[in-house]
């Protein structure tokens, strides 16, 4: 599976966007996006794809029955869940929209038929044509969907090495807990530092962090290179 390195991309609204999901429901979405990937540039973008539990299993490691189990368990999740996007342009600086529009189990055949929300689809697939991309093998060994979240937004910015943002941004768009969110030495002890640590230990990147004279969080990150990574900035 791994020589077959399977790719996620995802829209950068879809990045930036305000959710939360438990880690059965976010892989069930990587197998979605991996989808997208996988079609030509004059292929159609369909709001249907096919979720297979066989896929689930030998991609994330895990029996057939708890890969079963795990997928049920994101569809209910999932189906129930909405996602907020914040449009660069238009007269609606926020908007919230359900992920799905239907789901349908394929008796005997050990897959699901996820139906996205129509409505949604332009954000997954991306308004601006700016993409975020990363292997999935990458963050496959990441437990926290935060983490995760963490991780793409680093993504996003591979071309620049640096990911700036406000404490307030990170805390809407992951939906951090109020713990953190009104306590910035909590968020820095039990998020921001944790988080870096599982990254460095299980991806590709090597990341520091900093703080800026206004109080945001800065990023700093490089690819390892030879089991070495060189940071800059």
């Amino acid at each position: 599976m791994r020589s077959k390195s399977p790719r996620i991309i995802q829209s950068n609204e879809l990045t930036e966007a305000a959710y939360h999901l438990p880690l059965q429901a976010k892989r069930m979405l990587w197998l979605c996006l991996r989808q997208i990937f996988q079609k030509s540039e004059t292929d159609p973008l369909e709001p249907t794809y096919i979720v297979k539990v066989s896929d689930y299993a030998a991609i994330f490691q895990v029996s057939l029955s708890t890969a079963s189990k795990d997928l049920k368990s994101a569809i209910e999740t999932i189906s129930n869940s909405s996602v907020v996007f914040y449009p660069a342009n238009g007269e609606c600086e926020e908007i919230r929209r359900p992920w799905l529009a239907e789901v349908g189990l394929k008796r005997g055949r050990g897959a699901w038929s996820i139906e996205f929300n129509s409505k949604i689809m332009p954000y997954i697939t991306g308004l601006s044509s700016k993409f975020t991309t990363y292997n999935l093998y990458d963050c496959g060994k990441l437990k926290s969907v935060r983490v995760i979240r963490l991780y793409e937004c680093l993504c996003q910015y591979r071309s620049t090495g640096q990911f700036i943002v406000s404490p307030d941004w990170l805390a809407e768009r992951f939906h951090l807990p109020e713990s953190q969110r009104i306590n910035r030495a909590e968020m820095k002890r039990t998020f921001i530092e944790p988080s870096i640590v599982s990254i460095n230990k299980n991806t590709v990147l090597t990341v520091v962090y900093s703080e800026s004279t206004n109080g945001d969080f800065v990023f700093t990150f490089a690819e390892k290179e030879s089991g070495k990574a060189k940071i800059t900035g």
